[in-house]
């Protein structure tokens, strides 16, 4: 979906690559890692919600 989008990869994991590796593993700084993760989905989503309903 990120490829069908034209989105990097960057762009879709952001900055913190160690991050999101931490949140995969479940170490520590996972949580805040996952919070910024699921702002960033929810974002995508209602971004593409609102293409569909307009």
């Amino acid at each position: 979906e990120t490829a069908a989008d034209g989105l990097s990869v960057q762009e879709v994991l952001g900055d913190d690559i160690p991050g999101f590796c931490a949140a995969l593993a479940g170490g520590e700084g996972a949580r805040s890692y996952r919070d910024r993760w699921r702002e960033q989905l929810n974002r995508n989503v209602a971004r593409k919600l609102s293409r569909l309903e307009g």
